[in-house]
């Protein structure tokens, strides 16, 4: 056993191998991201950057998210027509350049077995295969996170003008993706000024004055003020909206364990992800205790710990005492930074027992990323998934009415068919747009029943399996039914109810 491990500790430093590691896994991290099923919010975000540049920013406003992701979105994909899979490839390079960074940062910081690690951490955990290709900020907001932590390290090993102008900048972008993001890069910046105050080895490394790097933060700290500023008002409404009424639940499962396994959950049972959350930070702890013994150096190991947790408890105490906004997903936005703390115990091992530890650990997240992985293949390429969408192209004809009720739910099969006469029927006498801004154009709104009362023609009714839209709408109209058919994509589980009716005056 000691023979391989040695071995394999002389191939892991290698370049060649370290970029052969990349290359395999950004195409593992690939294999899912080829399909054409959305959920709720892929389809949002979708509605959201078919406006223009004008738009995004307004009806974002209205919204609980900064804008930039959704500008960065809408930038790269134009090229493309704002297609589905030019949307999830967004998604994808920030995940793959998470698990670059081990090779052009953290390789250089820290040398080369801590930069494989950490590579083989951002590519093979369970949760990168499901988050790489969501439609969503998050990936993007980690990549930022995880910079500014990065230039904070560097920052702190060599007073340079172009590691404070890197780390301004993506504190800056990571601010601007994420409400998570800004909160994780205040507590980066805080730690920083911190070490800047009270730390002796720095200056005597460095031979820099005090005075100067207190200086040069408060400069940097002024010009990351000024580049929030113009979204300061915005999230100050934001929060205000927030905190009459949000949507996150408040429960233990939810609010204090999840957020704590997120990196190793996927598409995990619940049970797996529990042991396999526990065996890790087992690990962790593990390692730490031998290193302390060891007298090795685990400042930065510590910076990581305090910045992650630092986010986990904060939201937590103001969820408890204020208002729910902690929920699981979202503490995925500093798992850069905690990679890095355990990439860092991986690497270090100078006993028999603690490279046995690490051998182990490596092959159960090997295999449960594997079997992970193949899950989310076969629910993303099921025969299932599209059956909606082939439905509707091959019923749907000129003049037609496609008709929705649930707002959860209509968008993510409408979002594929921006040309196609589509309505949400929404009563409300107020005739207030304004929720439903984002789908509008090409979603018209029905705010009145004299609206569909006028209607004759046929109708396309997207129901939910308990057909609850279709029951009210044969009570209040006269309609007769052509055809119903009932599509479940095994992409998320959703059963969607399609109900072709014709409607007479």
């Amino acid at each position: 056993m000691e023979k391989v491990l040695q071995k394999w500790n002389t191939i892991v430093k290698q370049k060649w191998f370290h970029i052969t590691l990349i290359i395999l896994g950004s195409i593992f991290i690939l294999l899912g991201a080829f399909h054409t099923e959305v959920w709720y919010d892929e389809a949002y975000t979708m509605y959201l950057v078919r406006h223009d540049y004008a738009d995004i920013i307004r009806i974002d406003s209205g919204d609980v998210h900064p804008v930039l992701y959704y500008l960065l979105l809408k930038t790269f994909t134009m090229p493309f027509n704002n297609s589905i899979l030019a949307c999830r490839l967004f998604s994808a390079i920030p995940a793959i350049l998470l698990g670059v960074l081990g090779y052009t940062h953290i390789r250089k910081d820290f040398g080369e077995k801590v930069g494989v690690a950490y590579t083989f951490l951002m590519f093979f955990l369970p949760f990168v295969a499901m988050y790489a290709m969501e439609i969503r900020m998050y990936t993007w907001t980690m990549l930022f996170v995880t910079l500014t932590g990065i230039y904070a390290y560097r920052i702190v090993k060599k007073y340079r003008i172009k590691n404070w102008i890197l780390f301004a900048i993506f504190s800056l972008l990571a601010a601007h993706c994420h409400y998570y993001g800004l909160a994780t890069v205040a507590l980066i910046n805080g730690l920083l000024f911190f070490y800047i105050l009270f730390s002796k080895k720095m200056y005597e490394e460095n031979q820099i004055s005090k005075k100067k790097y207190i200086i040069t933060f408060f400069i940097m700290a002024v010009v990351q003020v000024l580049g929030y500023l113009p979204w300061v008002f915005v999230f100050l409404k934001q929060a205000q909206a927030v905190s009459k009424g949000y949507w996150i639940p408040l429960n233990l499962a939810e609010t204090v364990a999840a957020p704590l396994g997120i990196q190793f959950n996927g598409r995990l049972s619940i049970p797996i992800s529990v042991v396999f959350t526990l065996i890790m930070y087992a690990y962790l702890i593990f390692q730490i205790v031998c290193l302390k013994k060891q007298k090795k150096n685990l400042g930065v190991v510590w910076f990581c710990l305090l910045a992650h947790f630092g986010i986990y408890f904060a939201m937590l105490l103001i969820t408890v005492l204020i208002k729910p906004i902690m929920y699981h997903r979202y503490m995925l936005i500093p798992t850069g930074i905690l990679m890095f703390a355990f990439a860092y115990c991986l690497a270090n091992n100078d006993t028999k027992k603690q490279k046995i530890f690490s051998f182990v650990v490596v092959m159960i997240i090997l295999g449960l990323s594997i079997y992970n992985n193949s899950m989310i293949v076969i629910e993303n390429y099921d025969p299932s998934n599209g059956e909606e969408i082939r439905f509707l192209q091959e019923n749907y004809q000129e003049g037609d009415m496609i008709l929705y009720q649930d707002i959860y739910q209509g968008p993510n099969v409408m979002v594929h068919f921006p040309e196609y006469n589509q309505y949400l029927y929404h009563i409300d006498p107020n005739h207030d747009v304004k929720p439903f801004e984002n789908f509008s154009p090409p979603t018209k709104i029905i705010f009145d029943e004299e609206t569909l009362k006028n209607y004759t023609g046929r109708i396309i009714l997207i129901d939910n399996a308990q057909l609850q839209f279709y029951n009210e709408i044969i009570k209040k109209y006269d309609v007769k039914e052509i055809e119903r058919k009932t599509t479940r994509p095994r992409y998320r589980s959703l059963t969607y109810q399609f109900v072709i009716v014709e409607k007479n005056s």
